[in-house]
C-alpha cells in the first residue's frame, strides 16, 4: 500500500487509556480492558460506546476476545477482530487500515491480560520453534547478542546500558511495575537466564490492559485532545526469516526503515520520540543500528553515554519500556508516544517532541514493524 494512502485519508490516534502495571492485580482481563477503555473514551471526549465501529484485540500472552467484549458492554461494532500478531503497533496499523479505506470511522484496539487466568499453548508454527529450543522470543535474542559480539567485539555492558536507561525512567513514570533504579554493578552481578541475557535484561510479564483509539483526520479534530496522526509504516514478514541473510542481527528492520522514511523525506535525526518494543535489551540495540540512529556495530558505544536517555541524543522509551514500565507486549509504547506528542508526560516530557516513532520485532524475529506520527 503506497504511504500517501496516510496524507489522502488522514488517520489519528485520538484517545489512550492505560491501567497500573503489576505482577498480580486481583481481577480479570477483561475487567481491566473495560477499565482501559473508559479511560481511553474519556481521553477522546467520546461519550456513548456505539460511536466506535471497530473493536480489536489480541489473545497473544493471554489477551481477550473482542466479540465477547463487545457483546459484554452492550456495543455493536461494525468490525471485530482478534489478532495473533506480536505487538500492539500490529494492531494499530490494521486499525489504521480499517479507517483509511472507510470500512470504519473509529476504531478501539483493546489488549488486557491478567497473569493469573492466563494461558498459552503450543502449536502450528510454534511447533516449530520447540523442538529447536525457541520457546520465545529471548532465545533468538540472545544468540544474536553472540553474533554481535563475534562480530563486532560488542560486549555484555551495552546492554546494562539498555537495562539501566529503562528502570530511570520507569521511576518518573507512576504506571511503572518496576521502577527500582539499577547499577552496572547490580547490573554484572545478576544471574544470566541465557548467555549473555541477564534477567535485568528481560522484560517480565505484568497484568494490566491498555486502550488505544483511532480515527478518521476530519474527526479527529473534533476529539477532546490533540490528534497524533500516522504518517508512514513498514512491514517486513516471513515464515521463513531464519534463511534470511545475518538474520540474527535483525537486518530484516533495515527494509522496514526504507519503507518509513523515504515516502515522508524523513530520517532517523528527525524523530523526536522512539518507542522500542524491547523484549530484551538486545532488541534495543538491533533497532539503533538497523534504522539508522547509530552506525552498524556501533550500538554498544552509542548507549554508554546516555544517548538513549531522556536528554539524550535519542531518548528511548521514556516510560521505561517493557523492562521499566511492563510487559504488554508494545501497547504501552503507544500511550507513551501520544503523550509525549501531547506535551503531557509529566517529569518525562521531551521538550517540543513532535514526531515519534514506534518499532517492533514479533515473535521469534519473524516480524518486523514500525510506525511513524506526528502532531501535524
Amino acid at each position: 500500500m503506497s504511504q500517501q494512502i496516510w496524507q489522502q485519508h488522514p488517520v489519528a490516534i485520538v484517545g489512550v487509556g492505560a491501567t497500573k502495571q503489576a505482577v498480580h492485580l486481583g481481577v480479570s482481563a477483561y475487567q481491566l480492558s473495560v477499565a482501559s477503555l473508559k479511560l481511553a473514551m474519556q481521553d477522546a471526549g467520546i461519550e456513548h460506546k456505539n460511536q466506535i465501529h471497530g473493536v480489536l484485540t489480541s489473545r497473544q500472552l493471554g489477551g481477550i476476545d473482542p466479540i465477547e467484549l463487545s457483546r459484554n458492554l452492550g456495543m455493536n461494532p461494525r468490525v471485530t477482530g482478534d489478532l495473533d500478531y506480536s505487538t500492539g503497533g500490529f494492531t494499530t496499523q490494521y486499525a489504521a487500515m480499517l479507517i483509511a479505506t472507510g470500512v470504519c470511522d473509529v476504531v478501539a484496539c483493546v489488549y488486557g491480560r491478567n497473569v493469573e487466568n492466563s494461558f498459552g499453548k503450543l502449536c502450528g508454527v510454534a511447533t516449530y520453534d520447540l523442538d529447536t529450543g525457541f520457546v520465545n522470543a529471548n532465545a533468538v535474542f540472545a544468540m544474536g547478542w553472540q553474533r554481535h559480539m563475534q562480530k563486532y567485539g560488542t560486549n555484555e555492558k551495552a546492554l546494562g546500558h539498555v537495562a539501566i536507561a529503562s528502570h530511570k525512567h520507569a521511576a518518573l513514570n507512576p504506571l511503572a511495575a518496576w521502577p527500582e533504579p539499577l547499577t552496572m554493578d547490580d547490573y554484572l552481578a545478576n544471574e544470566f537466564v541465557v548467555w549473555p541475557l541477564r534477567n535485568h535484561d528481560i522484560a517480565r510479564i505484568t497484568a494490566g490492559a491498555v486502550t488505544i483509539i483511532l480515527a478518521r483526520g476530519d474527526m479527529a479534530k473534533d476529539m477532546a485532545k490533540k490528534p497524533v496522526y500516522l504518517q508512514s509504516v513498514g512491514r517486513q514478514q516471513a515464515a521463513r526469516m531464519y534463511e534470511n541473510d545475518e538474520h540474527l542481527l535483525c537486518w530484516g528492520m533495515k527494509d522496514c526503515a526504507q519503507q518509513a522514511y523515504i515516502n515522508i523525506g524523513l530520517q532517523p535525526k528527525d524523530i523526536d520520540v522512539l518507542c522500542i518494543s524491547d523484549a530484551c535489551t538486545a532488541a534495543v540495540l538491533h533497532t539503533l543500528e538497523n534504522y539508522g540512529f547509530c552506525g552498524e556495530g556501533e550500538s554498544g558505544d552509542f548507549v554508554k553515554n546516555g544517548a538513549i536517555e531522556l536528554g539524550g541524543i535519542i531518548p528511548v522509551n521514556p516510560h521505561g519500556g517493557q523492562i521499566g514500565e511492563g510487559y504488554l507486549v508494545g501497547w504501552l509504547h503507544h500511550v507513551e508516544l501520544v503523550r509525549q506528542l501531547r506535551g503531557e508526560a509529566g517529569p518525562r516530557q521531551i521538550a517540543n517532541a513532535s514526531v515519534a516513532q514506534y518499532c517492533a520485532t514479533g515473535r521469534q524475529r519473524l516480524d518486523f514493524l514500525t510506525s511513524i506520527y506526528s502532531t501535524h
